[in-house]
């Protein structure tokens, strides 16, 4: 199997676990999804484990160091061989994932209170202020014309980033992408100042917004505040009752979690990073 079709069996196994119990869910639904806009640098690998048909477990390692993984709570002993297959340099974890810390620390990683941790927020979609931009600004959807601005407003709100033509197009190639749902604001000169990726997990009922970001010539006009709201108006309109969005919790990157607090989200949970004492990759089994 491809990087892409176990992606699509991650995204099930989100989708369903979520349903059951959303505190056993490691990653959530767009954040698995968005994960595709790494698949083009060759970089990732993954490996998915099974319980005769059922998939009981995956972990997914980016430039060699990093793992996300995912277990059913009915294996949790799953994750030992995880990390034995992974030997990650660092990894986050939900803070309240008690079983999962432990056999993090058993396996030779160490809780870094002084590094960068997320926190994952939420909000009901019941009531939803109305969108406002600048005269001369404009809320819509993503067009064709528009592919190689929006790639370029994504390189430059998280500048240095490899974000280029054909990684977005392959993101847009995958199943759980919806231009329909691939919010912007256009500037006064048609390119795209500011951008929401929403995901929809139809399933769920839920929407997700990953990722968020403003172009450097656009910013402090409200762009990101209102194309968020535009973006939690069209996953309202598509079927969603709740959203999600991640953000960097600590202090030394405060404006995302602010930005996300003023459209309504509130935390709901915690990942904290832990890390290799030795800080070198062990070799993989």
């Amino acid at each position: 199997m491809t990087l892409v079709d176990d992606l699509q069996l991650m995204l099930a196994l989100a989708q369903e676990l979520w349903r059951d119990d959303p505190a056993n869910v490691q990653h959530t639904y767009g954040q698995v999804a968005w994960w595709s806009a790494n698949i083009p640098h060759g970089e990732s690998e993954s490996r998915l484990w099974f319980d005769g048909d059922r998939l009981v477990g995956w972990g997914w390692v980016t430039a060699g160091t990093e793992l996300e993984f995912q277990v059913r709570p009915t294996h949790r002993d799953l994750l030992d061989e995880i990390l034995d297959w992974a030997q990650p340099r660092d990894l986050l974890v939900r803070s309240d994932g008690a079983d999962a810390i432990r056999r993090i620390e058993a396996h030779g990683l160490t809780y870094r209170p002084d590094a960068p941790w997320m926190r994952l927020n939420s909000r009901s979609l019941d009531e939803l202020a109305e969108p406002a931009v600048p005269d001369g600004y404009r809320l819509r959807t993503v067009e064709e014309g528009d592919f190689a601005s929006r790639a370029a407003a994504h390189r430059s709100a998280f500048h240095p980033s490899r974000f280029r033509d054909e990684v977005y197009e392959f993101v847009r190639s995958t199943p759980p992408y919806r231009q329909d749902l691939d919010c912007v604001v256009e500037a006064p000169d048609g390119s795209i100042a500011a951008y929401t990726l929403a995901w929809l997990d139809e399933e769920n009922r839920i929407g997700e917004l990953e990722p968020v970001g403003t172009h450097e010539d656009h910013r402090r006009r409200g762009l990101g505040r209102a194309v968020n709201l535009f973006a939690l108006h069209r996953l309202r309109d598509e079927g969603a009752t709740t959203a999600l969005v991640s953000c960097r919790g600590d202090a030394a990157y405060p404006i995302p979690c602010k930005l996300y607090e003023s459209v309504g989200f509130r935390e709901i949970a915690r990942h904290v990073p832990y890390e290799r004492s030795n800080r070198e990759p062990q070799p993989r089994t």
